[in-house]
């Protein structure tokens, strides 16, 4: 058995046009909705950020006049505007007033009534405001207002609105250790500004475990729940959907989970499959074979629960070969629980076959664009690397 060194070419991304990447999943992971969202974060923050400073960074002429307020309260978990108050108050093309007080001040008493502001921390700005802009800060009367998002202080009902609990049940390590691990979304979240404030771990088999299971009538483990103080958190809300339902206390409980995952209900595991690659050893041009696990590593999510390579002159080649009657090479062989990817089975047919005994064959090899691969039929190399696409 003798592997092909040859690595894919970086430039060159494997099935550009007829890619399963191009096509919306029946679900997304939510380890992949959550890397999604902390990048939108991240950049939703650098534009509140850039923003102010571009729209105070104004004309010189005149130097408008503002008074802007930072009412903070006394709570250190509640989120932080002292970044952005500060690049507020040190524009120096304003003449700019500013002052921190604390919600109990008999001023920040006045300015949260005249302007409606629930949530604290806030900033307040008064004065010309018709002549700045700032992202994020909504006009409210004479003024333009932030108000921290979860979590924060609640003024009307004089608690922290957003503390996050996370409950965590895992099936038996025997009886799927390869499940997946969504321990890991707790760190996500954090990065998304959730505040987490406990988590706890129960096993299926544990009385807690068995508790929550029952509770919130789960059938697949892992899942996490996060308690009710997560419709803070509009990040959050505008996805569960996609991952889970909302419970009727309130709770938010995920539903689709990343495979390999336990069965309650069939008391099976989901989602193991098996890679075996084909290859011609006499084909030097030819593409890495390995390119494909990478492809199902970030598209859907799969890790390989075994993998075998085979050279197309072994025995257990040819044996693959009439059994598939396959004709190009390199090329790959899925075997397994496939239906546990719904987002694999409906791209499938566009770059391969199902066979009647379930395994996987992939036949589209022109989808892999600017890669070169051997047609057994003709014995000759096809592709852009071999010049003649």
């Amino acid at each position: 058995m003798e592997e092909n060194k040859e690595p894919a070419k970086p430039h060159a991304p494997p099935a550009h046009a007829h890619h399963p990447h191009h096509h919306k999943p029946a679900f997304a992971p939510i380890h992949l909705i959550l890397a999604v969202l902390i990048a939108i974060v991240l950049l939703v923050n650098l534009i509140q950020i850039a923003g102010i400073k571009s729209t105070l960074a104004g004309e010189e002429p005149a130097k408008p006049a503002l008074q802007a307020t930072l009412i903070t309260a006394d709570c250190k978990d509640c989120a932080k505007l002292d970044e952005i108050f500060s690049q507020l108050t040190s524009m120096k093309q304003y003449d700019v007033e500013d002052q921190t007080l604390p919600g109990t001040d008999p001023h920040s008493q006045k300015l949260m009534g005249d302007y409606n502001i629930t949530k604290l921390p806030a900033i307040v700005v008064e004065g010309d405001i018709e002549k700045v802009a700032l992202e994020g800060f909504t006009k409210s009367g004479n003024a333009l207002v932030l108000q921290a998002p979860a979590p924060y202080y609640d003024v009307k009902s004089g608690s922290v609105k957003g503390k996050v609990s996370l409950t965590y049940v895992k099936a038996d390590p025997a009886l799927c250790p390869d499940c997946s691990n969504i321990t890991t979304i707790s760190a996500q979240l954090k990065q998304l500004g959730v505040a987490i404030v406990s988590e706890n771990v129960y096993t299926a088999n544990s009385a807690d475990g068995k508790r929550v299971i029952d509770a919130y009538k789960i059938i697949t483990l892992p899942t996490v729940i996060l308690s009710s103080e997560a419709k803070e958190y509009s990040i959050i809300t505008e996805v569960w959907s996609q991952i889970g339902d909302i419970a009727p206390d309130g709770s938010f409980v995920t539903r689709q989970v990343q495979p390999p995952y336990y069965d309650l209900e069939n008391k099976t595991v989901r989602g193991r499959l098996q890679f075996v690659g084909l290859t011609d050893a006499t084909c030097k041009e030819c593409y890495n074979v390995s390119i494909h696990k990478q492809i199902f590593l970030s598209n859907f999510g799969v890790k390989f629960s075994s993998e075998q390579q085979y050279d197309v002159n072994s025995a257990e080649g040819k044996n693959l070969l009439a059994k598939y009657n396959i004709t190009k090479v390199p090329t790959i062989i899925v075997t397994g629980d496939a239906e546990a990817y719904p987002s694999l089975t409906a791209v499938w047919p566009e770059v391969g076959t199902v066979e009647k005994d379930g395994a996987y064959v992939f036949r589209n090899l022109d989808a892999l664009q600017g890669l070169s691969y051997k047609d057994l039929t003709t014995g000759k190399v096809v592709g852009t690397r071999a010049g003649t696409a």
